[in-house]
């Protein structure tokens, strides 16, 4: 089954509550112009005595090597996602300096040309495709344009979708590209950061119907 990152806590209880549906990815956004934003102070609290199996993310957008080493060696996640114009060399750092850490990039697909160069960049462990939108690096809500996702070839065993997924049509985006992951943030929200669980439970019973028609 595709898997799901829930993507943008601020809350313990969210999460608490995201986790107790069988959801084992989700993301902690540390770009201070987010709406959903929090410290590293906070998402200690948010983290803390998270179960083993849980894989927590923390967002980051065009961090410093310090940043990324001090989140990494303090916080309790299991890797980080770069939501920016990184450079490749960060991303060797990471590995170095962290074996085993998950690195996922994330690309804006503005057409297919650069997103397959996006692609041949980065070495990473997934991609995250989100939506392009100018001056706006993510979380906008706003759908992908998914005819630039039909280039023969893109690792979609290492992919994440994102942009504008919600509950209502995760399933028929699951189905048309099959990708390793979906990520979703503002489609499961009463507000940026304040998650519905109802929302989440809705997404997971329609993933499941759709798995279980095949």
């Amino acid at each position: 089954m595709v898997r799901i990152k829930v993507c943008g806590f601020t809350r313990r209880k969210d999460i608490e509550d995201t986790l107790s549906l069988g959801i084992k990815i989700i993301g902690i956004n540390f770009y201070h112009k987010s709406p959903r934003y929090v410290s590293f102070e906070k998402a200690t609290v948010l983290l803390k005595n998270l179960p083993g199996d849980i894989v927590a993310i923390g967002v980051f957008v065009n961090p410093d090597e310090k940043t990324v080493n001090e989140a990494l060696s303090s916080l309790n996640i299991s890797g980080v996602q770069l939501h920016g114009d990184e450079p490749p060399s960060l991303i060797s750092k990471i590995k170095k300096n962290f074996p085993g850490s998950i690195v996922i990039k994330a690309l804006r697909v503005k057409n297919r040309e650069s997103l397959m160069k996006g692609i041949r960049r980065y070495e990473v462990d997934f991609f995250l495709l989100d939506a392009y939108k100018k001056g706006l690096l993510g979380g906008t809500g706003k759908e992908i344009d998914t005819s630039c996702l039909n280039e023969p070839g893109l690792p979609w065993k290492k992919i994440f979708l994102a942009g504008g997924i919600t509950p209502d049509n995760a399933a028929g985006v699951v189905k048309q590209f099959n990708p390793y992951g979906i990520d979703i943030a503002s489609g499961v929200e009463l507000a940026p950061g304040i998650k519905d669980i109802e929302k989440i439970r809705q997404l997971m019973e329609n993933l499941n119907e759709q798995k279980t028609a095949r």
